[in-house]
């Protein structure tokens, strides 16, 4: 479905949501704050409605933000439904809130990832050891301090590892 076809088809649910209420468009425009042409011209789809102006019909309407658009995929998250529906019914200084929230989300998800993404780890506060110690199995447990993101290490990029460090600790 392109733009246009999803245009026309929000214009549709606009007015089909807005006529089982039994509200004229002029009803639904004071409701929402705009002019009568408007709600015109998004139920034709000849004008593109903006995300606020959506949330303020999905309030007036008494509907949820998610049923204006064509089911695209069917493994929505029924988690993500729920938190449109509800942010739906908010006003907006509290689905600013909502927004802010999730972005804020967002950027500490993105962070673990970086974190978590780290190439090498090495897990042992307890202990402090030498970086050439790293080259003797018999004083770092690699299994147990070492993983490439997150995951354990196999015992070919073990040795491969130890002997790019043990040539890299002799060419110094």
């Amino acid at each position: 479905m392109d733009d246009r076809e999803i245009n026309k088809f929000v214009g549709m649910k606009i007015k089909e949501f807005r006529k089982n209420k039994k509200l004229t468009q002029q009803d639904l425009a004071d409701l929402v704050g705009v002019k009568n042409s408007a709600i015109s011209n998004y139920e034709q789809g000849t004008r593109i409605p903006k995300r606020d102006f959506l949330f303020r019909v999905a309030n007036a309407l008494g509907v949820s933000i998610d049923e204006f658009f064509p089911i695209q995929n069917e493994e929505t998250s029924s988690t993500l439904s729920e938190i449109n529906k509800i942010s739906s019914q908010l006003e907006e200084p509290r689905q600013k809130i909502v927004l802010n929230t999730a972005t804020n989300q967002l950027d500490e998800q993105n962070q673990e990832k970086k974190k978590k993404s780290k190439i090498v780890s090495i897990k042992n506060e307890q202990e402090k050891f030498d970086l050439a110690d790293l080259v003797d199995d018999s004083k770092v447990d690699w299994d147990k301090w070492v993983s490439f993101d997150g995951r354990p290490l196999t015992d070919e990029v073990k040795e491969a590892m130890k002997k790019a460090l043990g040539k890299e600790l002799e060419d110094k």
